[in-house]
């Protein structure tokens, strides 16, 4: 079911001390022990203590030659699973046995090579069996090498194990997984489509699975400018700006025609001439017209999809915000364009990142800044107006997107800005009807919740992706 640990050499146990003391995060590690050749030290007085912690001796021998499924017959159907929080990952409650095989023990393997996990000591306190031991390994993406001590207790019943409980030196897994975010180079680069120069951002490693951000309105690659390098030590992540939008060209509306029909084809053949094979989309805003495009034409390319504020059905689009532009696309005039041009303004553009915000001062003003900048570029009202224009024909597409969903699942992560007046909430339930394999969050926060809550996003992705996303 899952491939073999790769291991430096096999496990080799070894006789460590008797006081059982949990290792906590920033604590001095020990200098190791001397090496001697035979089993775990075992404290056992009784028949019954003798038969489990041989059973769980056993579950580490059988994990050390790669032979999981064995292993896991230690496990009871109803297994709980315990594992703590540390920096970069929530930690959980996980419970049945095909769960922690999946999202615990499958995750753990997909992402350390040559793993090996050394039990030192092993004690039975007549409640638990208590297993003191060492993490030894290298990060799949990082390439970095961690040692990690560690402490398991076992709860058995009848010789199966009913509760796992884990604590772990967590900083030194955390070094591992995450280094100094100012060792990220994010790379700012274009490429020539058709004729226009489309910009983006990458950065990670190229092996590594690719995450595709898809930006939306009135902003550019720029709203991922913190996510990138809080991804990009595990993924190669890459962030396009549209023609119009941001770095890339911005023909005039009557040399080029703005419609997210357009978009997607030119994101399309920019994912080609990058050598974007496969990816999980990151939709916002625009990004969802544009991503969907992407997803129902390539179905195959995609791995997964990140989902915040964008909306595939016609629920949360009823409301005021929504009515200047439906007038726009039952009449197309002049005289209908003209509330719409104060959504290109300095006030509506700030307005667009500060409203449903808990804490207006957390918002840099850069960002309503450098969008406005480019907006008020000669030309630039027209080509807005043209796709908001042709925002109408994207709820034509919403049945084809959601038929998408429905025989594709794609794994999706729901990361909601639930203040969002644009793309409200009652926008994000809907895809729980079609989607199988779904994550759901509602953020206290508005339509550019990255601003707000972009650590708690990227913490959300990394475990989403583990679990779901392999190269």
């Amino acid at each position: 079911m899952f491939p073999r640990i790769r291991l430096s050499s096999i496990f080799t146990l070894v006789a460590f001390g008797s006081a059982l003391t949990p290792i906590h995060a920033g604590e001095t590690k020990p200098e190791d022990p001397k090496v001697s050749h035979h089993t775990a030290k075992i404290d056992s007085q009784t028949n019954t203590t003798t038969l489990n912690v041989r059973t769980v001796q056993d579950f580490y021998d059988h994990l050390s030659r790669g032979e999981i499924s064995t292993a896991t017959e230690l496990f009871a159907d109803n297994l709980i699973w315990v594992e703590p929080p540390f920096p970069g990952h929530d930690g959980g409650t996980y419970q049945g046995k095909d769960n922690i095989l999946k999202n615990v023990l499958g995750v753990f393997i997909a992402t350390w090579t040559e793993l090996t996990v050394t039990p030192e000591k092993i004690s039975d306190t007549g409640e638990l069996v208590i297993v003191h031991g060492r993490y030894r390994g290298k990060h799949k993406w990082t390439g970095q090498p961690f040692e990690a001590r560690f402490v398991h207790t076992w709860t058995l019943e009848n010789s199966k194990a009913v509760r796992f409980e884990m604590l772990a030196d967590s900083i030194q897994f955390f070094r591992t997984v995450r280094p100094d975010s100012g060792s990220i180079t994010v790379s700012h680069n274009t490429v020539n489509i058709d004729g226009l120069e489309i910009f983006y951002r990458e950065a990670g490693p190229r092996d590594a699975p690719t995450l595709l951000l898809l930006h939306g309105f009135p902003t550019s690659s720029l709203m991922f400018r913190n996510l990138i390098p809080a991804l990009a030590d595990q993924y190669h992540v890459v962030a396009p700006d549209y023609p119009g939008f941001g770095q890339s060209s911005a023909p005039s509306a009557d040399k080029f025609n703005y419609t997210f029909d357009k978009l997607a084809e030119v994101v399309d053949k920019f994912t080609e001439k990058v050598g974007l094979t496969k990816y999980t989309l990151y939709v916002q805003d625009y990004g969802a017209p544009v991503g969907y495009r992407l997803a129902v034409k390539h179905p195959e390319r995609v791995t997964g999809l990140v989902v915040q504020n964008g909306n595939a059905y016609e629920e949360g689009l009823n409301n005021d915000f929504w009515k200047p532009l439906r007038a726009y696309w039952k009449d197309h005039t002049e005289e209908n364009s003209k509330p719409l041009r104060g959504f290109l303004t300095i006030d509506g553009t700030k307005w667009q990142y500060t409203h449903g915000v808990r804490n207006v001062e957390s918002i840099s003003p850069d960002t309503w800044t450098i969008d406005q900048t480019l907006l008020d570029r000669p030309g630039n009202q027209e080509i807005q107006l043209a796709l908001f224009y042709d925002y109408r024909t994207n709820s034509q597409l919403y049945p084809a997107w959601q038929a998408y969903f429905r025989k594709y699942q794609p794994p999706t992560l729901i990361v909601w800005g639930k203040n969002d007046k644009i793309f409200p909430a009652e926008g994000a339930h809907p895809y729980k009807r079609d989607l199988k394999n779904i994550e759901f969050h509602l953020l206290d926060t508005g339509h550019f919740a990255l601003e707000e809550e972009g650590q708690q996003i990227a913490s959300l992705m990394r475990d989403f992706l583990l679990k779901n996303v392999k190269n």
